[in-house]
């Protein structure tokens, strides 16, 4: 944890302006004790999250329940999105469900009528329903039965569709959830930001649609089920209804464990994902080091963990269905057996009887879909709490605070005092007071030793993180002030390994600016040294991916890039790295000559002699700040300096030539 001596703060200044979070071990010592001195003890700067908002009180129902029934706080909150999930479907939802009432309606008629028919047949003075005649009687059902096909067909494509849609609109927000926030949370789960999007979405979507229908189609068949069983015989129906509570009770404490393993599964599910992706995406490292085993290992054991998971759900899901289908069977046994009594001593006829056995059949699958239903949809809650988990997370750098910086905006960039150690690795403090100035159209060469935070620098700089102590500011303003996106508008990037992203030369080179020209395009690759697209067949239409170029081509398509956007600074990570001899010097000089002519300032971090050669200044960072400040040529040619040091091998191999 790091600290600052007592400070003294100006009354003009809001006290608001920048959260210090020191209020962790020194709460009492954070406090102001007047309207001009801020007395405190050694200030903590950790990162506190976000406060909570006020949970909502639960529903009555809810709260006459047992404790160990009632659900979370956040199973909760997690139904109420799933239910505003549905509501942007609601004119769609509801069509859904007055077509499914219809079908479930013409499908209760089935029993009924196999009774009528019954009867018909074997009763000594033959009638059916309404006085028909036979043929008109079918001809009636098949009328029926057809309205009740196409109102199923319109209700399961209706469903379907708004499934689809609610899918697509839930990866849209999470994609875009995901990309707001702070580059270290997304690096250290990227796996399951994956999964969430992938898997975790499409179990959302289901539960609001697909099982939703099926669970209303459920309710109205054991309402309307029961109703007409009680309007034959309300005797053999109280029977039934005997079984109802325990298999009710059961489901409920059924749904409440799966939900929480689905959570635990999913989880399970987004390292699996994880894993996969960090081996096949450094595919040549692991087959170059004949590390396939390992890598087998290492999935394979997240892939156990899960089917662990799997395997308790599939017992817990065995078990239930089980003995709820045992519990049907004999209340099914029960009425026929008690049922026929009542046949043999008139009470109720052969047709009756056939009716409500087959009601109790229709009321016993009903109650198995409702608790697919139940536990579907806490499939969907564990899945969706994921999901809104990432939703509502705000990140530590909001991109949402702060003014707008305009475009192309000019000034010197100051570092002061920064200290900064990575979120995962607090104890290995990585700047230690670091302080430089860059000017416009000035370009600083930083260097020092691997690892000594060079590219920190220029991560901070980009606001990928913000510094534990001490400011970057931007013509005197901190640029904390500025929203992230119109602040790193104004920054160009080359980093040591470029990225290209799937699509054409062209598309890759625009990134930054989708409006740019095709001329400005070329004019930037020329500039960039990248003769070789001329050679190819499509030029800069030419379909590339991550690896399709080589490590040069790639550096030198990052470039134009950078270029072509036209920022007033600059930040180059070993821009020349992959360059051969000829083409490094062609992009030095192209480089320089920008710096000079559009005023641009320039951050580069560097190993190599021809690129800091080419510095207005050298800095030397090490042990978190900066130790030496020169030019090449006067820190070169001191003797015993910490750049001769660092540098030595190349230094004597130019003064040898």
């Amino acid at each position: 944890m790091l600290s600052r001596p007592l400070l003294t703060l100006n009354p003009s200044r809001s006290l608001a302006k920048y959260p210090l979070n020191a209020c962790t071990n020194h709460q009492r010592l954070c406090r102001i004790t007047s309207p001009f001195v801020f007395n405190a003890r050694p200030l903590s700067f950790t990162r506190n999250e976000p406060p909570k908002r006020p949970s909502k009180p639960q529903p009555l129902a809810i709260r006459l329940l047992p404790t160990s029934l009632q659900p979370d706080e956040q199973s909760s909150s997690s139904l109420r999105r799933i239910y505003q999930l549905a509501l942007t479907e609601k004119k769609t939802l509801s069509t859904a469900i007055g077509l499914l009432l219809i079908s479930s309606s013409v499908s209760m008629s089935v029993p009924f009528t196999i009774g009528r028919i019954i009867d018909y047949f074997t009763s000594q003075n033959p009638e059916l329903f309404f006085g028909l005649t036979p043929t008109l009687a079918a001809a009636s059902l098949v009328g029926i039965f057809t309205v009740g096909g196409l109102a199923n067909f319109g209700r399961s494509l209706l469903m379907r569709l708004a499934g689809l849609r609610i899918i697509a609109r839930l990866r849209k927000d999470t994609y875009a959830s995901a990309l707001k926030q702070e580059v270290n949370y997304i690096e250290n789960s990227e796996g399951d930001v994956l999964s969430r999007l992938s898997v975790d979405t499409n179990i959302v979507g289901e539960s609001v649609t697909g099982n939703l229908s099926d669970g209303l189609r459920a309710i109205v068949t054991a309402t309307v089920g029961v109703g007409l069983m009680f309007y034959l015989s309300p005797t053999l129906t109280a029977l039934m209804l005997a079984i109802v509570p325990p298999i009710s009770l059961a489901a409920v404490f059924y749904g409440r464990y799966l939900k929480k393993l689905s959570k635990r599964t999913q989880e399970a599910l987004g390292k699996m994902t994880d894993t996969a992706q960090e081996s096949i995406s450094a595919l040549r490292t692991v087959q170059a080091s004949n590390a396939e085993n390992h890598a087998l290992r290492l999935f394979s054991k997240d892939v156990d963990s899960v089917l662990k998971l799997q395997r308790k759900e599939a017992f817990a899901t065995a078990t239930f269905y089980g003995s709820t289908g045992l519990a049907g069977n004999i209340t099914i046994l029960a009425l026929l057996g008690y049922g026929g009594t009542l046949v043999s001593k008139g009470v109720i006829s052969v047709g009756d009887l056939s009716s409500l056995l087959l009601y109790s059949a229709y009321v016993g699958g009903s109650m198995g879909q409702l608790s697919s239903f139940f536990t579907t949809l806490m499939k969907g809650v564990g899945a969706g709490t994921r999901i809104f988990d990432l939703l509502a997370r705000e990140p530590v750098i909001s991109p949402s605070k702060g003014r707008p910086l305009p475009p192309g905006s000019v000034g010197t960039v100051k570092f002061e005092g920064l200290r900064f150690a990575y979120p995962k690795r607090r104890e290995a403090q990585v700047l230690n007071g670091f302080d430089m100035e860059i000017k416009p159209g000035e370009s600083v060469a930083l260097v020092g030793r691997s690892g000594s935070g060079k590219s920190s620098v220029q991560a901070l700089l980009l606001r990928f993180y913000d510094p534990d102590v001490g400011r970057i500011t931007f013509n005197g303003e901190d640029i904390r002030e500025f929203t992230t996106a119109s602040w790193r508008a104004n920054i160009g990037i080359v980093p040591q390994d470029p990225v290209l992203f799937s699509g054409t030369i062209a598309e890759n080179i625009a990134y930054d600016r989708p409006d740019a020209s095709q001329a400005q395009i070329e004019e930037a690759a020329r500039i960039a040294n990248c003769e070789f697209i001329w050679d190819m067949p499509l030029k800069f239409e030419t379909k590339i991916h991550k690896n399709s170029l080589s490590g040069g081509q790639r550096q030198r398509v990052a470039i134009a890039r950078a270029l072509l956007k036209n920022a007033s600074i600059l930040c180059l990570d070993e821009a020349s790295a992959a360059l051969d001899g000829a083409s490094e010097h062609k992009v030095n000089d192209a480089i320089n000559n920008i710096l000079q002519s559009r005023h641009t300032s320039c951050l580069i971090v560097a190993h190599r002699l021809s690129t800091i050669q080419g510095a207005n200044r050298v800095a030397v960072l090490d042990g978190g700040r900066i130790v030496e400040m020169g030019t090449y040529k006067e820190l070169a040619s001191r003797e015993g300096s910490k750049f001769r040091e660092v540098m030595g091998a190349q230094i004597a191999a130019v003064e040898y030539n």
